[in-house]
């Protein structure tokens, strides 16, 4: 039964591992320090080892970025013509991608969820 169990685990891990993350998601996210709320639709495309990556608040392109895969983490860097970032997610076994982002000016981290559609 142990052995049977460890099994499992090591694959799931492994699913998680080498996710491919590209697609489209609905997204929602909180503001470091708590400050305000939002939501976004994120596209993420793949090429070789690299992906591209659109937020899109109210229809409007917001950030665009450049991520890998990394240790089973997806790491992101993202910008904008109103400043530029880094976030890094957790890829979960539904898909779901779980993030904490930092920007400049900022003393605080935010957090984003990013939901397949």
């Amino acid at each position: 039964m142990r052995k049977s169990l460890l099994v499992l685990v090591t694959l799931a891990l492994a699913a998680v591992a080498f996710a491919d993350v590209a697609g489209e998601y609905s997204g929602s996210g909180t503001n470091p320090g708590g400050e305000g709320a939002y939501d976004c639709d994120v596209t993420v495309t793949k090429a070789g080892s690299v992906y591209a990556i659109k937020w899109f608040f109210k229809g409007q392109l917001g950030y665009e970025g450049v991520g890998i895969m990394k240790n089973g983490l997806f790491c992101v860097g993202y910008a904008s013509s109103g400043g530029y970032g880094v976030v890094v997610y957790e890829v979960a076994t539904d898909g779901t991608l779980k993030g904490t982002w930092a920007t400049p000016g900022f003393d605080d981290l935010g957090s984003e969820t990013l939901k397949k559609k």
